[in-house]
């Protein structure tokens, strides 16, 4: 039985393929920190509601909640009742583990998705007003600060979805008449590039702590919804390659392959 030669372009051909497939792979490494996806989702372990101290898993203002935020399955909602208008609440605190500790020192980039929805209120504002950490290297730290949002959140975040009332990079909602019925923002922040990274890695290799402080008030909705807190090597939405594009690169390089046999 003849066999045929694999052919110089053939040999290209399949060395690119294998290299949109370990891109495709690769893309892929985005670790997550919580995706909030019900009780037993492992990913809820250590997460807290910090102004209880209890897990999310048992803590009588944190729930989960279906069909809360589009293509989320369910969503973790903090509610603030009780609490309307008080600095910190909702305060969605996680201690990390050490193979956690170990992919926030491999990666570059946290995101999160934020979202508040309106009901009936018609006043108020809801926030994130500060995101902190807690390191044997640096002691407790606002990294992104509402009291300085251009020189923080603004500096060192980008966010995509109902942004327009966003205060200098500040996650910010506000409700008045004819709103829509949720407002929802991804945000990432590039925390590898603030000045205190050395030292927030260098510290106690086994302690890392994480807090969102909430702000809401004036009447606004005391629900604050948290979906998919994640770590990457670069910017959300840049990470993964569309399947459609990786289709139609592969097909294009297999069409090219069949052509050259025929030849």
């Amino acid at each position: 039985m003849k066999t045929t030669p694999i052919s110089h372009v053939t040999k290209i051909a399949c060395l690119a393929l294998a290299v949109i497939c370990l891109t495709a792979v690769s893309a892929h490494a985005q670790y997550i920190l919580g995706s909030f996806q019900g009780n037993t989702d492992p990913t809820d372990a250590g997460w807290i509601n910090q102004q209880s101290g209890n897990p999310i898993t048992s803590d009588s203002a944190s729930s989960f909640v279906a069909g809360g935020v589009p293509t989320y399955p369910l969503s973790l909602d903090m509610s603030a009742a009780g609490h309307a208008g008080s600095f910190g609440y909702p305060s969605l605190e996680l201690q990390f583990t050490p193979a956690e500790i170990a992919a926030f020192n491999a990666n570059s980039y946290l995101t999160f998705t934020f979202s508040v929805p309106s009901g009936s209120s018609t006043a108020g504002y809801s926030q994130i007003y500060n995101l902190a950490f807690n390191s044997g290297g640096t002691g407790y730290f606002n990294a992104l600060s509402g009291g300085n949002a251009a020189a923080t959140w603004g500096t060192y975040t980008t966010a995509t979805g109902s942004t327009g009332n966003n205060q200098n990079g500040e996650p910010n909602f506000y409700f008045y008449g004819g709103e829509p019925a949720l407002f929802t923002e991804t945000v990432t922040f590039n925390y590898a590039s603030i000045p205190n990274f050395a030292a927030l890695v260098a510290g106690d290799a086994g302690y890392l702590q994480m807090t969102f402080q909430g702000n809401q008030g004036g009447g606004a909705p005391t629900d604050m919804y948290f979906n998919n807190v994640e770590l990457s090597t670069g910017p959300f939405g840049t990470s993964v390659p569309e399947p459609a594009s990786l289709a139609l690169l592969g097909g294009s390089l297999m069409a090219l392959v069949v052509i050259r046999r025929r030849k």
